[in-house]
């Protein structure tokens, strides 16, 4: 074929021959464009498995153990790469005809990373363990009260003292551990034992290594996919997560493209970031207020303060300021996740400090002439408007005490900003209820449980009622949510309980924030979705995946 082009062309003159190279040039090119576009349409692309996944994390790892983790969150993220939920063995999940009993059955084919099978027996042990005292786990009050029966290898029958509708929600956050493992470990060496940091699991990635300086800082760890994954293989074949004490280093070695993903960020720092990246902005059933303990300050329990406090908040402009836009208006204590906000008034006050110095003033809170900047009462003029205001020592919550306190001077009322680690918060002010106004988070959860935040029984530590509400119609709706199997009539109640939380401002709800995600533009298949907290960002994360190859394109396929 060559020797022909050759032989024609010599036959030809100079000008002639250029127009004939030209012409083959544009054929040859046409011909490979035409190939290209036919190949490409009658295959697709598909995700295959391979590739290496880098995450990095700020913070380490304490126990990579689900019954004795925390509120460690890097613990929490290597648990959902390693371990499985009960919900995710589960066959089925049923609740008997008396909704106290609910039956549990384990899918065939659940299998441990050593191989071994994972039967109700583990279920059973697990539970056991989280109820037993000695062990100390953090979630033996989610399972005090509920009794177990093995009713075969594949079976496992839950009775509860009360119907519970939320009880499958559990089963999301139960992450099972192996009794063939953790059996034969004394007490004495429960923490000790080197399975809490080479954990055998279930999840959809195994323990492979982990790289440890001398000065005992944990840097790496590395898995491998769990191909015998009761939910599938995990497309991505290894995974890394990489630690850090400096969230800026991390953001570092992310522009350097040293990590494929990094989470937990603010607006600011994701502006930093110049390289091509995907951001997701996670939505959280979280919300941020002010709570009161009106037991703490006489002021505080007149309801006509609390009210001219909620009123005077721009809200948006908090998000805007604090949050760079990443969160939506917390209205009350039920996020918009399970309520829809339109079913209350949400319209933004434009006159919001007006009104707010108008209820001070026809409340009898005037300005004195010993301090201008304060209101006080005109029955006592020592009770003055001025406030503690406990924050978390958080970049997001120091910046919202600031437009609060700047808000809150406009209509009258002084803040005093006190800023303490959220470890004092923890151990030391929330047990004892020592403040004025506390501004803090609260996480619902997979459901729409209030009980824990704001049935009256839980006003005191480790109750997680912040301002120590008490309302017996409110916890009667709380409870009446917890035992009805009936959407229509949970809904109702939510309804209701939201509306009177609303009403008697034992809080000031400001804002229910994103969780803020980047990841390098080459992965696919993460799909946005609502986290309880940021480990979920590794839901389904066994299909995730880098790479991909054209597969033909079958007839039932091209049929429509």
């Amino acid at each position: 074929m060559f020797y022909k082009i050759k032989s024609i062309a010599k036959k030809v003159s100079n000008q002639e021959r250029k127009y004939f190279y030209g012409f083959l040039s544009l054929s040859i090119i046409a011909l490979i464009s035409l190939g290209i576009l036919t190949f490409t349409k009658i295959t697709h692309a598909v995700p295959i498995q391979g590739g290496l996944y880098i995450e990095g994390v700020v913070g380490q790892p304490n126990f990579i153990n689900p019954i004795i983790s925390g509120s460690n969150d890097v613990d929490r993220d290597l648990i959902t790469l390693t371990f499985c939920s009960l919900n995710d063995i589960a066959e089925k999940i049923s609740p008997e005809k008396n909704e106290r009993t609910w039956k549990v059955r384990i899918k065939e084919n659940a299998l441990w990373h050593d191989g071994e099978q994972l039967t109700s027996d583990d279920v059973i042990f697990t539970i056991n363990r989280i109820q037993d005292p000695e062990y100390k786990s953090p979630l033996n009050s989610s399972w005090q009260g509920v009794e177990t029966e093995r009713i075969s290898e594949r079976e496992v029958l839950f009775t509860l003292n009360t119907p519970f509708s939320f009880f499958e929600d559990n089963t999301k956050k139960l992450f099972i551990i192996p009794e063939h493992i953790y059996q034969n470990i004394p007490l004495s060496n429960w923490r000790l034992s080197d399975y809490n940091l080479q954990p055998i699991g279930c999840g959809p990635y195994k323990f492979n290594s982990f790289k440890k300086k001398t000065d005992g800082f944990i840097t790496k760890y590395s898995f491998i996919a769990n191909d015998t994954y009761i939910k599938g293989a995990p497309l991505i074949k290894n995974f890394e997560i990489n630690f850090y004490t400096d969230p800026n280093q991390a953001i570092e070695d992310f522009i350097l493209a040293r990590l494929n993903g990094l989470g937990g960020l603010t607006k600011n720092q994701i502006d930093q970031i110049k390289r091509n990246k995907n951001l997701k902005a996670l939505p959280t059933p979280r919300y941020f207020a002010a709570f009161f303990n009106q037991n703490s300050h006489p002021a505080l329990k007149n309801k006509n303060v609390r009210l001219a406090m909620d009123t005077a908040i721009d809200r948006n402009l908090i998000i805007r300021e604090t949050l760079g836009g990443y969160a939506i208006p917390a209205i009350g204590p039920v996020t918009p996740n399970f309520l829809d906000n339109s079913l209350f008034n949400t319209k933004e006050n434009t006159d919001n400090l007006k009104q707010a110095n108008e209820i001070l003033e026809n409340s009898g809170w005037i300005y004195n002439e010993v301090d201008s900047n304060i209101r006080v009462s005109t029955k006592d003029s020592d009770l003055r408007l001025e406030f503690d205001l406990i924050v978390p020592e958080t970049e997001i919550l120091i910046k919202t005490a600031q437009e609060l306190a700047t808000t809150w001077a406009q209509i009258g009322i002084k803040i005093n900003p006190i800023i303490l680690s959220p470890e004092t918060i923890n151990n030391e002010v929330l047990k004892d209820r020592n403040y004025q106004i506390l501004l803090f988070g609260n996480i619902l959860g997979l459901s729409p449980d209030l009980f824990s935040f704001w049935h009256s029984s839980q006003k005191f530590n480790p109750g997680l009622n912040l301002s120590l509400y008490d309302n017996k119609t409110a916890d009667k709706l709380i409870e009446s949510i917890r035992s009805s199997f009936d959407k229509i009539e949970q809904e109702s109640a939510l309804i209701s309980l939201q509306t009177l939380i609303i009403g008697d401002i034992p809080a000031i709800f400001l804002n229910s924030p994103n969780y803020l995600y980047i990841t390098s533009k080459d992965l696919k298949g993460f799909k946005d979705k609502l986290i309880i907290t940021p480990s979920n960002r590794f839901d389904d994360v066994e299909k995730w995946y880098l790479r991909t190859a054209r597969k033909f394109i079958t007839a039932e396929q091209i049929l429509p």
